[in-house]
């Protein structure tokens, strides 16, 4: 059987993936089959053994043709199925057998598995896994809960190598339950309302019904006398898939998950470390120069102790550079949480183009970590310098008196210098992450901090040489502070509520009324206070609002923990007893696998609530704007911005922005009346593109910013719609895309992780673009993608497509870590938001 089966494609996975289209046609099957049967006739006609091996249906029928030379046509379905079966029973070549023994790192062949097993090899449902299972004549193994390793290596390299056309039989047949050979509407309709309602994409019921039904209308559609189709034979079913090609690739989803463990190209170690220090040569700088500058702080105290004063302890001499390195780090320290200072460097291009102002809250941090080191450094010299020389003192009463005789003022050093190191100790203990972050602590975290200053005035008292190393950058600390008192000023600070929007169950917007001289640049981010509600609090937020609109600001805030649950909890309870509140129903399709988060079939929310001048809770005073890496964005040439969940706030600013900018270069022909733009201005423009990508659990999410996006999603469409024929090459440059959206779902694996098992999912949405010409999730143009963003993919596109990219993240520093890993590959600029 296998010498006549050279028309099946025996390529490697990802050439049977991607150029399996030619064994769509199986009446080119057919003709191969004929010629070699032809042969294989002649060749038994002219043989004296009377005995013939058995052949398929297929070949029989084809010699039936031969022999009576009439022109008949096999029928598809015919044709397809019996090439099906004989994939299925044909014997497993030996190099499958050891590519299959690979993949599932093991030879399973004498294994048996439960048919949760099964499942979870394919990363099937419960459903799937039946359907398949009965597809692939199994049936006796779905009834004994058991199936054999051989069985699965069968079935998974049947998958594996199989045509396009038995791909579309594989699809037929999971709606044939039955075993029909036709299916119904209602067949497909049972089959969706149980998959659907098992992987649970969607909270509220009637959505669900919706989009199915949408979906059989792609394969079920009404006629001329307005009736539907009730039943579909495989061949018309296989004619509808090919007359829609973004439905009919679905069909490669037909296939093994992607468990290749081929090993990326590594580029050597010293270009990796070339890439990273041509990506980040300003920052190595200054970290040199901080090296180089303690270094020689350290040489300088060496060189003065030893020789000139001729001080020969060790430990006195450690003492002394831990004191230096405390006085330098702490001025250090106070001059990187200089924020007017940083938003200037930031707005100076050429400042912040060797000014590594993006890192100065990481560089706070380090250099705070550097000045608790260096005053343990001091602390244990003199600790030891007062063990050796006792001078008739006990340890003790050399420590925490003033019996040493040593200090500025009054002999108080050692006591001083007690009490700094305990605050000291306080303070780095609370500015912890894990402590940060923990419910109800961030205000301590906040308030240890000013510490600060009576550690500054100990320091003075302690070091005679300490306030010349602190009087600048407390100078400075303190004329900020005084300029920032505007806050309360109501041209400047003090504002109101306009209103309060809820967007769900955790995130909220906040509406406030922009002060006559306040003003900002795209990503700045202010601190806000409510006092009638959390008193004497502030907490930093991006503004989410673009500058070119002059009256309102907007904040848009996720209920976590301490302020932010106090300000979403108090608005909801005021909503909740409010009569005049705007009702309106949100209806919000949720991905989540969760149960937990999938109980409610409707989501019903006060959408948002309106305040007077006379209600106390309207009282907001806001502290800035300053500025974050966000900022200039318009001066580059392409930009790529990245956020992750409620992390994507500082570049909805910018998207709005760029739609005002859109909206001031529309121009009106006077004789026609045709919208075009002005060229000559958008020519002029640093910025020519936006790639935005939105990284969600939760595509509900999308809801938060729908409407700025399906507004750009407009804008743009009525911009390249204004293109005339007429323009020349050089204009239709121009009128390239200027923002393209990437939204991503994570709580679905990618097509890559889960194939089979994502598509009746992906076939849905699908069929539902096609037909509404919209995402079934978001009802934007843009489609939702599953799973992570590729970003080896995406990365590489960028390259090919512009001379320079910065990429702009916000979110957790482990995605990061990996965007910056493959910046550094591409050589692209990284800037990431501040993590507060």
């Amino acid at each position: 059987m296998n010498d006549n089966k050279s028309f099946i494609c025996r390529k490697t996975k990802s050439e049977s993936l991607g150029n399996c289209e030619h064994n769509a046609d199986c009446r080119c099957i057919l003709k191969a089959t004929l010629s070699q049967l032809t042969s294989i006739q002649l060749q038994q006609s002219s043989s004296t053994d009377t005995e013939s091996r058995p052949l398929s249906l297929l070949q029989r029928l084809s010699l039936q043709l031969v022999k009576s030379n009439e022109h008949q046509t096999i029928p598809f379905d015919v044709i397809v199925r019996q090439q099906f079966k004989d994939l299925l029973n044909e014997s497993i070549p030996e190099q499958h057998q050891r590519y299959f023994g690979k993949y599932f790192t093991d030879d399973i062949s004498t294994k048996t598995f439960t048919i949760n097993e099964f499942g979870r090899l394919f990363q099937l449902t419960s459903l799937l896994s039946k359907r398949i299972l009965i597809v692939f004549n199994l049936n006796a193994s779905y009834e004994k809960n058991s199936i054999s390793g051989e069985d699965i290596i069968r079935l998974a390299r049947l998958l594996w190598i199989s045509p396009m056309s038995i791909k579309a039989f594989i699809l037929f047949k999971l709606f044939d339950s039955n075993d029909k050979d036709i299916i119904s509407i209602n067949d497909i309709r049972s089959f969706y309302e149980q998959y659907l309602s098992e992987v649970k994409y969607f909270k509220v019921e009637r959505r669900l019904q919706e989009i199915v039904e949408i979906f059989l209308q792609g394969f079920f559609p009404l006629n001329n006398e307005n009736q539907q189709k009730q039943e579909l034979s495989f061949e018309q079913f296989h004619h509808i898939l090919q007359e829609n090609p973004s439905v009919f690739q679905t069909l490669y989803l037909i296939s093994i998950p992607d468990q290749d463990n081929e090993d990326d190209e590594q580029t050597i170690w010293f270009k990796r470390w070339w890439m990273y220090i041509k990506n980040n040569t300003n920052r190595i700088a200054f970290l040199i120069l901080y090296i180089l500058i303690s270094i020689a702080l350290i040489i300088y105290v060496i060189i003065y102790q030893v020789i000139i004063l001729e001080k020969h302890s060790v430990s006195q001499v450690i003492a002394r550079i831990g004191g230096m390195l405390v006085n330098f780090n702490y001025a250090l320290a106070v001059s990187l949480m200089l924020k007017r200072t940083m938003t200037i460097i930031r707005r100076l291009y050429y400042l912040r183009i060797f000014i590594p102002v993006d890192d100065h809250i990481d560089a706070h941090r380090f250099v705070g970590t550097m000045l608790f080191i260096s005053a343990m450094i001091h602390s244990l010299g003199h600790s030891i310098t007062f063990a050796i020389n006792l001078n008739g003192h006990s340890w003790f009463s050399l420590m925490f008196t003033t019996a040493a005789e040593i200090g500025w003022v009054g002999h108080s050093a050692t006591i001083t210098g007690v009490i700094l190191f305990v605050l000291l100790i306080i303070m780095v203990i609370c500015s912890f992450q894990c402590i940060r972050q923990r419910s109800g602590c961030y205000q301590l975290f906040r308030y240890t901090h000013y510490l600060f200053w009576p550690i500054f005035i100990l320091l003075v008292l302690h070091a005679p040489n300490f306030w010349k190393w602190a009087i600048g950058p407390m100078v400075l600390f303190c004329f900020e502070k005084i300029y920032l008192f505007k806050r309360y000023l109501p041209k400047y600070g003090r504002t109101k509520l306009i209103s309060i929007r809820i967007e769900d169950e955790h995130v909220l917007s906040l509406m406030i009324e922009k002060p006559s001289n306040f003003n900002f640049h795209v990503g700045e981010y202010i601190n806000i206070c409510l006092p009638n509600i959390v008193r004497n609090e502030w907490h930093p937020f991006t503004i989410c609002s673009s500058p070119e609109r002059k009256d309102v600001l907007r904040l848009t805030i996720m209920k976590k923990q301490n302020w932010t649950r106090k300000i979403y909890e108090h608005f909801s309870k005021e909503q909740n007893s409010d009569n005049n509140s705007q009702m309106a129903e949100i209806i919000v399709d949720n991905l989540s696998n969760n149960s937990e988060t999938n109980s409610g079939n409707l989501l019903v929310y006060p959408r948002e609530i309106t305040f007077t001048d006379k209600q106390k809770d309207a009282i907001a005073c806001i502290e800035g704007p300053f500025s974050t890496c966000t900022s200039y964005i318009f001066d580059c040439e392409h930009v790529v911005l990245v956020g992750a969940g409620i992390g994507i706030t500082p570049y909805i600013s910018a998207l709005e922005s760029l739609i005002y900018q859109l909206r001031e270069q529309r121009c009106k022909c006077s004789r026609c009346g045709t919208m075009n733009y002005k060229q000559s201005i958008l020519k002029n423009q640093k910025l020519k593109k936006i790639d935005f990508i939105w990284i969600n659990r939760d595509i509900g999410n999308v809801s938060w910013f729908r409407n700025i996006l399906d507004e750009f999603e407009a804008e743009q469409e009525s911009y390249l719609a204004a293109t005339t024929p007429q323009e020349t090459t050089n204009s239709q440059e121009q009128r390239s895309r200027y923002l393209d959206i990437h939204l991503y779902c994570t709580s679905i694996r990618s097509h890559e992780q889960a194939m089979l098992g994502n598509l009746p999912y992906n076939l849905v949405a699908n069929m539902y673009e096609v037909i509404q010409h919209e995402d079934m999730h978001t009802q934007l143009r843009t489609p939702t993608h599953v799973g992570r963003p590729p970003w080896k993919l995406l990365f590489a596109k960028f390259k090919a497509e512009h001379r320079s990219t910065n990429v702009f993240f916000t979110g957790n520093r482990i995605m990061a870590d990996e965007i910056k890993k493959h910046c550094d590959e591409h050589t692209f600029r990284f800037q990431h938001e501040p993590y507060f």
